[in-house]
């Protein structure tokens, strides 16, 4: 029915972006193979319990957002297990979705969406989403990315530094009961920040 599911045996192709002698590395995620599609539902049941069905991945919607090179996917691997991961889209990728009409930086390549940003709770408070977030942040900006982007819970962005903007607030975001943000921050002031 669906080609991960058919492709149960074939490996995942990733590239090795950062390491430590932890048995810790990102990776970005260049094809998934079946081994690792049950270790990516379960790291989003984790923004499922706090975001809603949606945010679970599916074996349809992890073809959608694990499909590089249309999306960047970095994955968190300690002792070979995935612990995490965190989605970047080109802000282009949803120029068709009503929302992205409000970002002035459409068609202009420089912004990068945050899709998704999870660490299993288990492996939280160790530094591994922070190592996370900041390997992602310094690979966008050496690939020219000015601007990171995405939609957090209403009043989550502004704990981020002085220079995120709020583009647009929505009500009810995708059904969830809950106003989300959508906001827009320098990839210079992310890098060095603790906070999304």
């Amino acid at each position: 029915m669906e080609q991960l599911a058919l492709n149960i045996s074939e490996k995942s192709r990733t590239r090795i972006i950062a390491s430590s002698p932890l048995s810790f590395q990102i990776e970005l995620m260049e094809y998934v193979g079946g081994e690792d599609v049950p270790a990516l539902i379960e790291v989003s049941e984790s923004l499922a319990l706090e975001y809603g069905e949606s945010a679970r991945l599916t074996k349809t919607t992890i073809r959608k957002y694990f499909n590089y090179p249309k999306t960047l996917p970095f994955v968190a691997r300690y002792q070979g297990e995935i612990v995490g991961y965190i989605i970047g889209v080109p802000l282009e990728y949803f120029a068709r979705d009503p929302w992205a009409k409000f970002d002035q930086n459409l068609g202009q390549g420089n912004t990068l969406y945050t899709y998704a940003y999870v660490i299993l709770a288990r492996y939280r408070g160790n530094g591994f989403a922070r190592t996370l977030k900041r390997v992602y942040l310094n690979w966008a900006k050496k690939h020219h990315y000015r601007y990171v982007t995405g939609h957090v819970l209403e009043g989550i962005a502004r704990k981020f530094s002085p220079n995120t903007t709020i583009v647009k607030r929505f009500n009810n975001w995708h059904g969830s009961g809950r106003t989300f943000e959508y906001y827009r921050r320098p990839i210079k002031d992310a890098a060095t920040s603790r906070d999304f």
